[in-house]
């Protein structure tokens, strides 16, 4: 995600895991900045740094409900419901975002992190070379995720 030049304050005190300064910058954004997808994104990532899985979850779902065609809100939003041990509902949650998120590694990428926990070693083996062919950077990232040991040797 890249920010628009108004968040650097909020990604300044979140590198400094300052979360609640952060989060109250947010609050102090004039009006029309407060309900942009970028802020919405901003606030999943404060309370995710914070391991607050939960509200992240909640947070998805509002900015999935406002924002449909943006990506972060599947992508975040299914994280976070593997994170609880919802693997297929993360699936189900990733694969309902729009068309578009087709167009994205990451969704691949997760694809196949997701299947593994799931025990389907041949289908994330597949969605994690798809991820490749899209970016080649995914290749050293998947050979260090340990969420992606077990198919490590086929990579």
């Amino acid at each position: 995600m890249t920010e628009p030049y108004w968040l650097d304050r909020v990604r300044g005190y979140l590198d400094l895991r300052m979360f609640e300064e952060a989060w109250r910058e947010l609050d102090l954004l004039p009006a029309d900045k407060r309900n942009l997808p970028e802020t919405h994104e901003m606030r999943i990532v404060i309370r995710l740094d914070q391991g607050l899985i939960d509200e992240s979850l909640a947070l998805c779902g509002i900015l999935c409900s406002l924002h449909p065609e943006n990506h972060a809100g599947f992508i975040q939003g299914a994280y976070c419901l593997h994170a609880l041990g919802r693997t297929d509902d993360a699936i189900e949650h990733l694969q309902s975002g729009p068309e578009t998120l087709r167009d994205e590694p990451v969704y691949y990428y997760n694809l196949a992190c997701y299947e593994l926990a799931l025990g389907k070693s041949q289908a994330a083996l597949t969605w994690v070379r798809l991820s490749i062919e899209m970016d080649r950077s995914f290749r050293e990232r998947a050979l260090a995720d340990p969420d992606l040991a077990a198919i490590r040797e086929a990579i």
